[in-house]
């Protein structure tokens, strides 16, 4: 039952697995937990579905199911089989060790320990020192796919303290909207949150370069300029946010990714108005659906009007 499921984020000495089954429209997968979590441990936690509490719906699109922060003494442990969802810890203080089988991985301060999806794989607070860290619990989605491994990993990463603050925040801001206050900022606090993680993440991602990524982007665009390409759907096939995107065009390209795109759609325009194609049928074909809209945008890119452009000579 979600009902389960929910409290059990908060559970304590649960000695044995129980199984759960996500709603269909959040992790349609059947997957086992088991908490022994004590009561010296503190937790706070936003999650994407509404049995959460506070909940936000709007994380599941960013590919985060759970973020929280968890700080304390006593027994800290959490183990799962066939979990939908990738786990990051970035330990702040404390000791954890990540086990899988018979493998074990220390995961200590200014450490990141990911537990891939699926699987059986856990980890627990050991030592004597109080443990405190942030952790997120990530869709298994295309957005996430260079998450997947065979075995947990361990990774220096300095991003623990500025997500843990990161996180703090977008759980305050997240409660002050669910208790109604409309000045909440939730959304703001929830892409901080993101653009902080893929920060984090940036030594995981595939080798290829910004650059190489941006412009096998762009090109994909090119090959169909009809189309109504939204930054949205543009960043979400690089799986970073809108906000990331326009940051990575401005450091590479020099411009915004939809001046960029304008000016892809400007240069199919011209070349194929030198090569005689009818005004409407350009306008058309690089996404304008009114003539008027695409004659005024042209003239003030190129200083001329589309018939004027049209059986000109190319230059170079």
């Amino acid at each position: 039952m979600t009902s389960e499921c929910n409290s059990c984020l908060h559970a304590t000495n649960i000695p044995s697995l129980r199984k759960f089954r996500l709603p269909s429209h959040a992790m349609p997968l059947i997957f086992q937990e088991r908490f022994d979590i004590g009561r010296e441990i503190r937790q706070r936690s936003v999650g994407a579905h509404v049995f959460h509490v506070p909940s936000y719906p709007p994380m599941r699109e960013r590919g985060i199911d759970i973020c929280g922060i968890s700080e304390g003494s006593g027994a800290f442990e959490v183990e799962r089989i066939g979990a939908p969802f990738h786990a990051l810890l970035f330990c702040l203080a404390g000791t954890l060790e990540l086990y899988q089988g018979d493998m074990r991985w220390l995961v200590e301060p200014g450490q990141l320990g990911i537990l891939p999806a699926m699987e059986r794989r856990g980890f627990r607070r050991i030592g004597d020192e109080p443990c405190r860290l942030v952790w997120l619990l990530l869709s298994d989605q295309s957005r996430w796919h260079y998450l997947h491994a065979a075995q947990c990993q361990v990774r220096d990463s300095m991003e623990g303290q500025t997500l843990h603050d990161a996180v703090s925040l977008f759980q305050r801001e997240t409660a002050r909207l669910n208790a109604g206050h409309a000045d909440a900022q939730a959304v703001s606090a929830l892409d901080l949150v993101v653009t902080l993680l893929e920060r984090a993440l940036h030594q995981l991602r595939p080798s290829a370069g910004w650059p190489a990524q941006l412009q096998a982007l762009f090109a994909k665009a090119d090959e169909d300029l009809s189309r109504d390409w939204s930054i949205d759907e543009l960043a979400a096939r690089l799986h970073i946010t809108p906000a990331h995107l326009h940051r990575l065009c401005q450091q590479h390209l020099g411009c915004a990714p939809g001046q960029y795109l304008f000016q892809l759609r400007m240069r199919r325009a011209r070349e194929m108005l030198q090569n005689g194609h009818p005004v409407g049928d350009v306008a058309q074909a690089v996404g304008y659906h009114e003539l008027a809209s695409f004659s005024r945008r042209f003239r003030q890119h190129f200083d001329m009007s589309p018939s004027a452009a049209r059986g000109m000579p190319k230059m170079g």
